[in-house]
């Protein structure tokens, strides 16, 4: 295979894309979004570096890694492609999931985040580069072996892990779209190598419930508490229409995979204190 320029490859998304590249026999480059790679033959890069539950905190750095970054290498850097993942919550003020939906921007209103901002104009830089060679893609929720996440299914499967119990704040009729890292790094390797658009959504299409979630874990002797001030959580599905014509559809489902992801996360997190 072609090499490959992982940019944040040591973060989750990124050392998964690392791994299966190289199992595949491309030879692959790890890299920071700080890193001077003016001039460097990089290969296919994918600019996996980002910031979720700190951008808020820091919009400053967001910006850095979410923007600035990826400006040095398209200004500098000598690449065959350049693919920047983003998040489908990009949509989360938009009127539908589809890639051409227009974006909006309303930093006074409650749910646009500095993180959903700094993507957009992540993405914004990406598409006004010339060449069909920069892509952008959209991923939605990422299920796998992030055990540090404070996101929602790592957030749980770390509960169960430590205490064999997960107290939840989300109605079982919540849900969203989760695709597993497997997939995410078939399809961005697809996307990077030979996808034909600028911009794809890279999710399942379908909704999970977190009551299925639920009862999978008790089919796994979790037991699972809806606290009292659960409320319900639900986005929009995501338009696949796009990625799935290209490189078909997903593998592997969420569900099937929540029995591995316990057994991991139980080797990797430290039980409660009895």
């Amino acid at each position: 295979m072609d090499p490959f320029t992982i940019v944040g490859g040591r973060g989750f998304i990124g050392s998964a894309l690392a791994a299966s590249l190289s199992a595949a026999g491309a030879p692959v480059r790890i890299a920071s979004h700080q890193d001077s790679l003016a001039g460097a033959p990089l290969g296919h890069v994918i600019y996996a570096s980002g910031v979720a539950a700190s951008a808020a905190a820091d919009p400053a750095y967001a910006f850095a890694v979410h923007v600035e970054g990826a400006r040095r290498i398209l200004a500098g850097g000598r690449f065959d492609s350049f693919l920047y993942l983003s998040s489908t919550r990009v949509y989360g003020a938009a009127t539908e999931t589809g890639e051409e939906a227009a974006l909006r921007v309303m930093p006074a209103e409650p749910g646009n985040d500095v993180y959903r901002i700094s993507k957009i104009a992540g993405e914004a830089l990406c598409l006004a580069a010339p060449g069909a060679g920069v892509r952008v893609a959209r991923l939605s929720n990422v299920s796998g072996e992030s055990y540090r996440s404070p996101l929602f299914l790592s957030d749980v499967l770390r509960q169960a892990a430590r205490a064999g119990r997960a107290v939840v704040h989300t109605t079982r009729d919540s849900g969203k779209d989760y695709i597993t890292i497997g997939d995410v790094c078939r399809y961005l390797t697809g996307i990077a190598l030979r996808g034909s658009a600028r911009t794809y959504n890279v999710a399942a299409g379908a909704n999970v419930a977190n009551g299925a979630i639920y009862d999978s874990l008790s089919t796994l002797g979790i037991d699972v508490v809806i606290a009292e001030d659960a409320k319900r959580a639900w986005t929009p599905p995501i338009d696949v229409t796009r990625l799935q014509a290209e490189f078909g559809p997903p593998r592997e489902a969420v569900l099937a995979t929540l029995p591995g992801l316990l057994q991991s996360f139980s080797a990797h997190v430290e039980p409660a204190a009895r």
